[in-house]
């Protein structure tokens, strides 16, 4: 085994020189030579992982986030990744790695606290194969490294993998680095100063080089109009409905699919391959919306000095609000506006990216409750430094639940996150609903100073996401004021809030049937009979009878409609109007 020792040394003063001072200068006066009597001083044995470790948790209470705690942990880190990956790489790699500090840094961050050999094995099969080509595209480099190395031998990209059949074989992780470099000039974004998280979704890229080559061919003159409408290109499918797709027993190759049309999930898939095969970040997403489920095409765009996320075939009638997407370098699915965040966060500064996912790996160094309680400071530094980044806000909510920062502390993260991230409302719910649903647990009196700020700020958010434009977010939102009213024994309060709910978000496909429900259960026994008859009496005809087209077409009703129908034939019968509540039987099974 070698003496990690010996190389430690080298690396440890690669990261510290940036931050050591520059005072030597042409006129300094050159030291004298030790005299060859004297004797020779022994080099210092380089920190451990273990001592450099024992130092960041040693750290005063309520340290910042600095420049110099940044490089202790990447020291601390760099330290070991060695001692626990050594056997695993060549002496050649880490050697190469202390010289390269984009990918250094990166590498560190994405390996902490696990340090599994993936990623480093990926990223010394790319230095072998490509040596100073990923040189000069680290984050190139890094994308691939972050695909593979996180797939563990197993299929690098996301779950469109079936259409990986019959005559379609997925290149090697080095076949597709090489196509990328071969057509680098043609590729839309930059291989060499894009950041490597949106890179990432060209590293997925499992499409057949052939195919990749057959898009350039079709598209690569194209403007960004042009290229816009690529989900349009196929045509719509009606025949594979009902089960008998024009595509038939052929492989599902791009060209194809122009050819024979497809679905949605197939013009996703297709525009999203076309993309990628062009160097532009791109996904398929999935999700709910008013006629049921549905796949789109996001890709990532410039937008000034930053970077954005844009659609087509999201449409804008069937209100979907929210996607999931697949993210490569985590391999698991998220919201395609937490997809949009980490755009806008890297493109924002890529380097306090890094910097803030450090803040937050301090953070969780602290393992006991009491440590971290003076650490906060930590994760409040870090959200500064790249408000764009989830992860610190999620940890901040998380330290309220635990109670280890204050309850006054948690009101003023509500300003600072409905300030820095009022356009991206899904980060600030979750936030929202992590700190206040502990505060449904009411034991005794509560507080009415308490109850007019909780009230406050649940209608500060309720007008964020009607200006934002997300009912979803707000019929949530409803559902969680109502449950707090409830709690506090303001139950009138609460009914009105979901009969207002009901009446407002009617004809919404998210989250309606929650606040409906929610109206009736406190509406329920013989007392409130005659109120529950007239709130039904109001709700079917507030709901649509069908969603659009595709009912007319098929002749189905709206579920919403059938579900409200059959709540109000219940409260017909319970008022013994049995020949009303048959007259509404019929209204939902006759076609």
């Amino acid at each position: 085994m070698r003496e990690p020792w010996r190389w430690t040394i080298a690396v440890v003063l690669a990261l510290s020189v940036a931050a050591a001072p520059c005072t030597a200068s042409a006129d300094t006066p050159k030291t004298a030579e030790p005299s060859k009597t004297e004797p020779e001083t022994a080099p210092e044995k380089p920190a451990t992982a273990e001592d450099l470790q024992k130092r960041l948790l040693a750290t005063p209470e309520d340290a910042k986030l600095t420049d110099q705690l940044i490089v202790l942990f990447k020291q601390f880190a760099l330290a070991r990744a060695k001692e626990e990956l050594d056997e695993e790489l060549p002496e050649s790699f880490w050697t190469w790695l202390a010289e390269q500090p984009t990918i250094r840094d990166a590498l560190l961050v994405e390996l902490h606290p696990e340090y599994k050999p993936g990623i480093p094995k990926c990223l010394e099969a790319l230095r072998k194969e490509f040596g100073a080509e990923v040189t000069e595209r680290p984050h190139l480099a890094l994308a691939f490294a972050a695909v593979f190395g996180r797939a563990r031998g197993g299929r690098a990209w996301g779950p469109q993998s079936h259409y990986l059949r019959r005559d379609r074989k997925a290149p090697t992780m080095e076949a597709s680095f090489r196509y990328y470099l071969k057509n680098e000039k043609v590729m839309r974004f930059s291989l060499k100063k894009t950041p490597w998280p949106l890179l990432a979704y060209l590293a997925d890229n499992e499409t057949p080089i052939r195919e990749r080559v057959w898009a350039l061919k079709n598209y690569a003159t194209c403007n960004d109009s042009r290229l816009a409408r690529v989900y349009n290109d196929l045509r719509y499918d009606w025949d594979k409905l009902v089960g008998k797709p024009r595509i038939g027993d052929r492989p599902r190759t791009l060209a194809n699919l122009k050819k024979y049309g497809g679905v949605c999930i197939e013009r996703a898939y297709f525009a999203s391959r076309v993309y990628k095969s062009m160097g532009i970040p791109a996904m398929c997403v999935t999700g709910q919306g008013r006629r049921g489920g549905h796949a789109w095409v996001a890709w990532i765009s410039r937008k000034n000095k930053s970077y954005c996320m844009n659609s087509q075939g999201r449409f804008f009638y069937d209100k979907y609000y929210v996607g999931n997407a697949w993210y490569p370098p985590t391999r698991g699915r998220m919201l395609d506006r937490e997809v949009e965040l980490i755009a806008a966060a890297v493109g924002r500064s890529y380097d306090e990216y890094l910097n803030t996912r450090i803040g937050c790996h301090l953070y969780r160094m602290f393992n006991d409750e009491e440590p971290r309680k003076d650490r906060t400071r930590l994760l409040k530094d870090a959200a500064e430094r790249n408000p764009f980044v989830a992860d610190p806000w999620r940890l901040l909510a998380q330290a309220r639940v635990d109670d280890v920062i204050s309850q006054t502390e948690g009101e003023k993260l509500f300003d600072i996150i409905f300030r820095a991230l009022g356009a991206y409302p899904d980060l600030t719910y979750e936030v929202l609903e992590k700190v206040l649903t502990p505060r449904l647990d009411i034991e005794g009196d509560e507080d009415a100073d308490e109850i007019t700020r909780n009230l406050k700020i649940l209608s500060r958010a309720f007008a964020a996401y009607n200006d934002a434009k997300r009912p979803d977010l707000a019929v949530k939102l409803c559902l969680l004021k109502g449950s707090y009213l409830e709690a506090i024994d303001r139950k009138k309060s609460a009914l009105k809030l979901y009969v207002m709910a009901s009446d407002n978000y009617a004809k919404e496909h998210y989250g309606f049937r929650d606040v409906f429900d929610r109206a009736l259960l406190l509406m329920a026994g013989r007392k409130d009979l005659r109120r529950r008859l007239k709130f039904c009496d109001m709700m079917v005809k507030k709901v649509p009878r069908q969603r659009g087209d595709v009912d007319k077409k098929r002749k189905q009703f709206n579920p919403a409609y059938v579900y409200v129908v059959r709540a109000y034939i219940r409260a017909l019968e319970e008022a013994g109007k049995d020949r009303a509540a048959r007259h509404w039987e019929e209204k939902i099974t006759t076609r």
